[in-house]
Order: structure tokens, then sequence, then C-alpha cells
């Protein structure tokens, strides 16, 4: 299981990633930390972590903020909440946006391994509903062929919310299975594929339109929040949109 853990405090990202490796049943963990919402967001497209944990009040973002965002990409990641807060309203908001569960520092390594095994019970029932013969002979027999009208369906609705725990369901397969599939057949993550696509499709809006940035990012999948779209478009190409469109425009002038 990937777990990623987010906490401006280094000491306590590297005590509860001990505290994982002291427990490392009934799963194996492959964990992650993360100091600011904005590696956590970064980690978390990159990695896709079934387990998700967060304080709440850290410079520069909001936990809870990051709750609700992983929460609405992918309801299947379980998210536990850390606070040194026991107040009503932040409990009763970790809820709202999605947690699993909310946790009080300090915390104890036997709470935090009751916590953890309670979830992965969980987590282990839902993945024992699916038929195993009746999954893994899908995969095996449709596994390509599903994937291409994955593919396909990505390409004709970029301007969607797309994730993968929608995709998973369409191809009839757990969240995890559908992301071994994707990283076996596209060699990358299904988050890092949707990036790319949806990069790709901005640079050919900002080149051959006159759309505003605001249209374009809209058009590919950024109708809420443009502002990431920027962001995301800077770290792909290393300019951002309006300076992407100036040079595409200077390179077709002097050519």
């Amino acid at each position: 299981m990937k777990v990623l853990i987010v906490d401006d405090e280094p000491f306590i990202c590297e005590s509860i990633k001990a505290d994982f490796k002291r427990m490392g049943h009934p799963w194996e963990y492959e964990v992650y930390t993360a100091q600011s919402v904005a590696l956590a967001r970064e980690i978390y497209y990159g990695e896709e972590p079934e387990l998700v944990i967060t304080d709440i009040n850290m410079p520069g973002g909001s936990g809870l903020i990051l709750v609700s965002e992983i929460h609405k990409d992918n309801p299947g990641c379980a998210l536990l909440v850390l606070s040194a807060y026991d107040d009503y309203e932040y409990v009763r908001n970790a809820f709202m946006m999605g947690a699993w569960d909310y946790i009080l520092k300090p915390i104890a390594f036997s709470e935090l391994k009751k916590c953890v095994e309670k979830l992965t019970e969980k987590m282990l029932a839902e993945k024992e509903a699916f038929c195993p013969e009746k999954t893994t002979e899908s995969e095996n027999n449709n596994g390509v062929f599903q994937m291409k009208d994955v593919v396909d369906y990505i390409g004709q609705h970029l301007g969607e919310k797309l994730n993968a725990s929608e995709m998973a369901q369409k191809m009839a397969v757990s969240y995890s299975s559908f992301g071994k599939l994707f990283r076996e057949h596209m060699g990358m993550s299904f988050s890092a594929y949707l990036l790319q696509c949806r990069m790709e499709c901005a640079k050919d809006y900002l080149e051959n339109s006159h759309m505003k940035i605001k249209q374009v990012a809209s058009k590919v999948g950024y109708r809420d929040n443009p502002q990431h779209f920027s962001r995301d478009f800077m770290r792909q190409t290393g300019t951002s949109p309006k300076e992407y469109r100036a040079q595409m425009l200077e390179e077709h002038r002097t050519s």
C-alpha cells in the first residue's frame, strides 16, 4: 500500500513513517512524506497513494482543502486527518470533506496502528468483493482493448472532470488493478498521462486559436481553477501559457 504523510514538521513525518515500518501487516507500506500541501499534491498525482494522512494547519495551504481535492479526484483514497485541536468544527469539516477518521496529536503508535488496521481490513474486504477469477480473466483477455477505450475516452473528454476511480468503474476492475493496468500499458500513471494530454491539447489551442487563456484552461479541464492550469503548464513546459503563445507567434512570424 502506498501511503502519503503530510505535515510541515519533518520530525512528525519521519516518526509516522517509522511507525508504518513497525506495522508491516497486513500489507507492506511504501511511505512518502511531504512538508507542504504543494509538495503533497505533486506526490499524490505522481504516485497515487491509497492512504493519505495529513495535518490541518500548515503554511501555504490547508490540509482540509487537500482532503477535499483528493476525495473529489478519487473517492476510493482513504484520508486520515491529524490535528492538535480537539475542536468540533475541525472534526465536522474534516468528515464533510471526505476524511475517513480524525486523529489527535500527539499520535500514539497503538492508536495509529489500530486505526490503520481497521482501514486496511475495510480495504481488503472491498477488494475481496470483486470475483478474483472474473477480474483476472477480464484483465488478461480484455486489458489492452479496454485500455484503448479508456485512452479514447480521455481524449474525447479532456474538458471534463476525470479520475482513475471513474475509469476503474468503467473497466469493471478495482482502483488498484486499474492503476497497475494503466502503468503496464501506458508506461506512466493515469494522472501523469491525463496531465500530459491536457497540456498537449492546451499547447495546440494556444498556438492555433485566439481563445483567451482562461478559455483554454476550461477546454482542457480547468474550468473551476484556471490558476492551477497556469501552474501545471509552467511545470510541464517551463514557460507560462502567455509566454508560450508569444513564442509560437514569434516563430510563425519569422518562419
